[in-house]
């Protein structure tokens, strides 16, 4: 877990809501929008939407999902470990996220990430939304490595033991930040564990999906 999310989210919808929050999309500049593809399954290895800080503000880049380190300079099939996820439980003592976790953190838009129950063959595929947002953001690490496939950037998921709309469907959850939190995920001087908690009960709504 979490191995599967959608994003459906438009550009404009960024800009708004982000500039309410302070934190303007900066890049790619506004007055061009790029007409981004909607996402509905998206799997560990894609290339997706990841926002990050840079001078005035944040921007809009599509990374890997599974954290390649940057000491790792092979080629990126030689890499075998798939860091989709980081546990928060040791998000700043792991060798392999306590950089990223330290100077380099990000957020990854959802409009809804997937579960399943059930035994092999019979599985039941699950939703999970905000009950009062569209769309919402994990907290995200992020990685720049130089590999005999050229530079790479990637980003790892930031998880956490699962809260109680969750803990039914899985024991685990990627931590969401809320809208007021966004900035201070973004701040590498700030204390990421209070951030670090499940939502309260009753702020997913939890469906069965197609």
């Amino acid at each position: 877990m979490c191995n599967r999310y959608s994003n459906q989210i438009s550009y404009r919808a960024y800009v708004e809501i982000l500039r309410d929050l302070g934190i303007p999309l900066v890049s790619p500049d506004p007055s061009a929008a790029p007409n981004l593809e909607p996402r509905d399954n998206i799997r560990p290895t894609d290339r997706v939407p990841i926002l990050r800080p840079v001078p005035g503000g944040l921007e809009l880049r599509e990374l890997r999902w599974g954290l390649i380190p940057r000491y790792h300079t092979k080629s990126i099939k030689e890499w075998t470990l798939l860091m989709t996820n980081a546990r928060s439980e040791t998000l700043l003592t792991n060798r392999y996220f306590k950089g990223p976790a330290a100077s380099q953190r990000c957020l990854v838009p959802a409009d809804q990430f997937y579960e399943w129950t059930g035994p092999k063959g019979q599985k039941t595929k699950w939703s999970f939304r905000m009950k009062d947002a569209d769309w919402f953001c994990f907290a995200g690490i992020w990685e720049r490595a130089t590999t005999t496939d050229g530079e790479i950037e990637s980003f790892a998921l930031v998880t956490m033991p699962a809260g109680p709309d969750v803990q039914a469907y899985h024991d685990r959850q990627p931590v969401i930040l809320q809208r007021g939190q966004y900035k201070e995920w973004l701040n590498p001087s700030r204390d990421v564990a209070p951030l670090l908690s499940p939502p309260a009960a009753g702020t997913l709504l939890v469906s069965q999906a197609v």
